[in-house]
């Protein structure tokens, strides 16, 4: 009875927000707000509710074939297990956070970027974006995943395009092409070999394939996710993304929609099992080239939100490390990738939300302009705290993050790649953490009066909030690495 329970429940959150998001491009100002507290609060305490229930049955894994056709076997069903949960508590918790941040932060008294009107356009693509999310996390099926990946690409395009400028627009469209490419050669291969050789589209019919098949398929999912992170060769889009609003670029770039491709690969992992060796070396190439792709490009950053973009390829590429370690044997690896998306994601959306604060009070991202915040305590303590969260100092979960990756480190005896891998992932930490502490000098402790406007109290709130929890992010995830299911 509690699986039936728990299954409705998880469907409904991401069901509310899918369906009444839409209405929101009828509304605008305070009723378009009111409409965005009603829809992603009742969401988020569906799905919490559900996780609630969850951890008190005893955890486990929890599968619901909704819907069954002939010859292509499970077409719609749901899948509640501690991976789904985990992800699924960071996209309701992050994402209300950046709703609420982002009530004030789209209007008239931002400096860099006033709005008038157009509010409810913005909250419609948030929440059509939630709701893509979460159904995408719970979905149990290769169809399901397809269809949700292509709705999250289709809202990270409205949200991008949402100033409408000409450099929003082409960034939007970049975007865009770049997933939705990566959603053809991916997810649509993948779909297309489970119909022909499997006769079924769900995930738990991936263990029947041959290796020469479990190959192809793998390597077909990760062009889809490595698209959908920003790895090499597809990270250009997201650098160029930043023309976002900063509450979009916290949940979708930061938190949420770039990790889902690390998602991706992982859910896939765990129920196809194990893979030829030929995928790793695929996989050791893209994380090698990203992660030294983005430790040149930080020094050689102005803008604030491009520094966090580049930030967002090497955490993602660090995620990869562990499911590398998976694609050599060790059965961590998953678990790893999966617990450092979750203790990123407040980190992460944390100095998203810090640029936005820029951006609001002072109008300006260009890190060689802002000076003497050491006046703005709230700026300048909270832009380096959220920075060496980042970078991975304790006592910010991306530290334990990293943590657990190196813990893989047995996969060192399968290939020395590996060992590059980790040295790798531990340099792009310290390279950040070096560009970061000179920033944060020039920004805080210099001469200059930064003058501006003043945060709002629920700007404050929200990023206090997300401090917060990027502190507490293991001890928030801990009841659920440790049950059964993965």
């Amino acid at each position: 009875m509690n699986g039936t329970v728990i299954e409705t429940l998880m469907t409904l959150s991401f069901l509310v927000p899918l369906a009444l998001g839409p209405v929101e491009f009828r509304l605008d100002g305070r009723r378009a707000d009111a409409f965005m507290l009603f829809v992603v609060s009742t969401s988020t305490v569906l799905n919490l509710a559900g996780t609630l229930l969850f951890l008190k049955g005893g955890a486990g894994s929890i599968h619901g074939a909704l819907l069954k056709v002939s010859g292509l076997g499970e077409v719609y069903g749901i899948i509640v297990d501690p991976m789904s949960v985990l992800i699924g508590v960071v996209v309701v918790t992050a994402g209300l956070v950046f709703m609420v941040y982002s009530m004030d932060y789209i209007g008239p008294g931002n400096r860099g970027h006033p709005i008038g009107e157009g509010k409810g356009r913005f909250y419609a693509w948030m929440m059509l974006s939630m709701g893509a999310t979460l159904a995408f996390v719970y979905s149990s099926t290769i169809l399901q995943l397809l269809i949700f990946f292509e709705l999250m690409s289709l809202a990270c395009w409205g949200i991008i395009s949402y100033y409408r400028t000409e450099k929003s627009r082409r960034a939007a469209r970049k975007a865009l092409t770049t997933t939705n490419f990566g959603a053809m050669a991916g997810l649509y291969t993948a779909t297309a070999i489970a119909i022909i050789k499997l006769h079924n589209l769900s995930l738990y019919s991936l263990g029947s394939l041959s290796a020469h098949l479990r190959l192809l398929m793998i390597i077909a999912i990760m062009i889809a996710a490595f698209a959908k992170s920003a790895q090499f060769p597809f990270y250009s889009w997201l650098p160029d993304a930043m023309e976002a609003p900063a509450p979009a670029s916290a949940f979708l770039h930061g938190a949420v929609m770039v990790e889902m491709g690390v998602f991706l690969l992982a859910r896939f992992l765990q129920f196809m099992g194990p893979v030829p060796k030929t995928a790793f070396y695929v996989m050791a190439f893209v994380v090698i080239a990203t992660q030294i792709v983005s430790m040149a490009m930080y020094p050689a950053q102005k803008d604030a939100k491009r520094l966090l973009a580049y930030a967002m390829m090497g955490e993602s590429s660090a995620m990869y490390t562990a499911l590398a370690a998976t694609l050599l044997g060790v059965g961590t690896g998953v678990k790893a990738a999966v617990f450092q998306i979750f203790n990123h994601a407040y980190a992460g959306g944390l100095a998203f939300m810090m640029v936005g604060a820029f951006s609001y009070v002072l109008g300006t991202r260009d890190m060689n302009g802002i000076k003497g915040l050491i006046r703005l305590p709230i700026l300048g303590y909270g832009w380096g705290m959220a920075m060496l969260g980042l970078a991975g100092i304790p006592p910010f979960g991306v530290f334990f993050g990293k943590m657990a990756i190196l813990s893989t480190s047995k996969a060192i005896e399968g290939s020395v790649l590996m060992a590059v891998m980790l040295f790798l992932m531990l340099m792009n930490s310290v390279v950040l953490l070096m560009v970061s502490l000179r920033r944060f000098h020039g920004m805080v402790f210099s001469q200059g009066d930064p003058g501006g406007n003043n945060l709002t109290g629920s700007m404050k709130a929200c990023i206090l909030t997300m401090a917060a929890l990027a502190v507490l992010a293991p001890l928030i995830a801990y009841p659920l690495m440790m049950c059964g299911g993965w």
